[in-house]
């Protein structure tokens, strides 16, 4: 682009001018000698700045008890390194007029430029640091973009398709339509503006980081991402990456990444109004989920992503289910019978179901072949209501009459598999433990179809996980389901639905996989039944209701056989 932007050889009249007045708030509150008195004399000396800068203190986003009338007060209340922040907010908003750039959508970079300051003071609150600062940060961080449009107006009709990018593709087509990036102008700019050292290093090198580098650095590259899992059009591998990121920065897990970004939504709304930038309502972080999972679908994602995103969506199908008539009750009873009767002292294979609604969507079952082995299972049916209590009862039935000619789990579930994709309702799935258990040799043939992992726990009192191996029924047709075989001589396996690891106790704590593992050794030494009733109890003893169905399996291979 006519041999793009040299950055070495821009001067301060090249670039944006913010307000002077706004200007000597930012560099007076640089000192830590000068005093509230001037600071308030310096930021009264501008009407319309005073009154701007009373309006955004005193908008929801900051939420504060009481309303600031004053200058002087907002200095006492804020402090210096706030109003600093404020007044450049205010500075970065007003440098370039909506019509500096003809052709150039400028309302549509402040919501991006929003997003990112929303997203940095969110993880900023996380790592218990200043939120603000973040926030100011994230602000500023792509201003350099802007000033890049500002400099080669030319370009303004590529910003639609870059807004749509992801951080590391826009990077390289700035690089390759201007010669230079985003990066580089803020650092260029925050030199100019006479910025504080730490906020100018972060705008500079945040493309550039290291795990050496400062954690504010670290968290405008999470902060991009973050953003751009809003409007990036490839929002599943956007967000894979985000949560990448996250975790490698700042060990911030997939689910803590998720209600971070869950929040993004209704903070820039406020964080927009709160400076006068009108945007429109933001899209909600379940309908990302649901855009990105149709496109996660389509690019072979993980069986285990693809289930939880099916679930996802599935979620608001879930919600919009009528309430079950007067006929719930018989539909329960006989539902319940399809569950194995009532076990015995001495025998192999426990279970209990626990239904947090009248019809549950969890299952498990247990019969004896005329050799003695005994197959074993536990499922969950994607959603819940009428529609998943009957395919759990297709399902369940399905498998007792196949099992009893099929005796190889792998072959029994390609089978069951192939019945439900050609019958089942279209979105709906079934993820399946099951198992054959030789109670002579103590020997396990198990089969995992997009499930939890099953747990074993070992007479030395380790633990084992047993990873599913394909994925969950009545999604793909054809499929295999590799076996694993092993023994359970003195162990005992547990197979469990997620309503066991993400259900609440009674205390109100999420249970969680390393809860129900201590739970585990702590009930070691009980009979199989009385250590699925004592891990209930954890659920139940309390006025909490049950917020998922509960359901649990114990084969013991300490029984003696009969």
């Amino acid at each position: 682009m006519n041999g793009g932007i040299q950055v070495e050889r821009l001067t301060p009249k090249d670039l944006p001018a913010p307000p002077q007045a706004a200007l000597k708030i930012v560099r007076a509150c640089s000192n830590p000698n000068i005093h509230h008195d001037a600071l308030s004399q310096l930021a009264a000396s501008d009407p319309l700045l005073t009154a701007e800068l009373l309006r955004v203190v005193n908008s929801p986003y900051f939420g504060l008890s009481r309303e600031i009338q004053s200058i002087p007060r907002a200095v006492n209340v804020l402090g210096q390194r706030v109003l600093r922040n404020l007044a450049l907010c205010v500075s970065v908003r007003d440098a370039l007029k909506s019509d500096a750039i003809p052709g150039f959508d400028i309302a549509s970079f402040w919501e991006e430029a929003i997003r990112r300051a929303v997203a940095a003071r969110l993880l900023g609150e996380m790592l218990k640091d200043n939120g603000d600062n973040y926030f100011t940060a994230g602000l500023l961080q792509d201003f350099g973009l802007l000033i890049m449009f500002f400099l080669a107006p030319e370009a303004a009709p590529l910003w639609a398709d870059m807004r749509a990018m992801d951080p590391d593709t826009r990077y390289g087509k700035e690089l390759g339509e201007f010669q230079t990036t985003h990066d580089q102008i803020g650092r260029k700019l925050g030199q100019t503006w006479s910025l504080p050292a730490d906020l100018t290093e972060a705008i500079g090198s945040h493309h550039a980081c290291s795990a050496d580098s400062p954690q504010l650095a670290k968290a405008l590259l999470c902060a991009d991402w973050m953003a751009a899992v809003y409007s990036a059009n490839e929002k599943g591998a956007v967000l894979d990456k985000c949560r990448f990121w996250l975790a490698d920065y700042f060990d911030i897990d997939g689910d803590a990444a998720n209600a971070l970004l869950a929040q993004m939504p209704h903070s820039v709304k406020e964080a927009a109004d709160a400076l006068g930038l009108g945007i429109e309502e933001q899209q909600d972080f379940e309908e990302i989920m649901r855009e990105a999972n149709l496109r996660l679908v389509e690019a072979n994602l993980s069986y285990q992503e693809l289930t939880w995103r099916l679930q996802q969506t599935l979620k608001e199908r879930d919600e919009l289910q009528s309430e079950l008539n007067r006929e719930l009750e018989l539909a329960r009873e006989i539902q319940q019978s399809l569950l194995p009767k009532s076990t015995e002292p001495g025998q192999a294979v426990y279970g209990i179901n626990l239904s947090a609604r009248q019809l549950s969507g969890d299952f498990y079952d247990c019969f004896a072949l005329p050799d003695g082995r005994l197959y074993f299972n536990l499922g969950d049916v994607s959603g819940k209501g009428v529609n998943a209590a009957l395919l759990m009862a297709k399902t369940s039935s399905l498998f007792r009459c196949l099992g009893k000619r099929i005796n190889d789990p792998s072959q029994l579930l390609t089978v069951l598999n192939d019945e439900l994709c050609e019958t089942s309702t279209r979105g709906m799935f079934v993820t399946l433990c099951a198992g054959l258990y030789n109670p002579k040799t103590k020997e396990v043939i198990m089969v995992n179809a997009g499930h939890m992992p099953a747990v074993v726990h070992g007479a030395d009192g380790k633990f084992g996980k047993l990873e599913a191996s394909g994925p969950p029924l009545g999604v793909m047709a054809n499929m295999t389901y590799p076996a694993k075989k092993f023994s359970i001589d003195g162990s005992s396996l547990y197979l469990f639905s997620d309503g066991v690891t993400e259900g609440h106790k009674a205390n109100g704590e999420e249970m969680g996989f390393k809860g129900l593992l201590n739970l585990l050794r702590q009930v070691a030494d009980l009979s199989p039944q009385d250590r699925l009733d004592r891990i209930a109890r954890e659920f139940t003893s309390g006025d909490v209701p049950l917020r998922d169905d509960l359901t649990l399996v114990v084969v013991d291979g300490c029984a003696q056989t009969k």
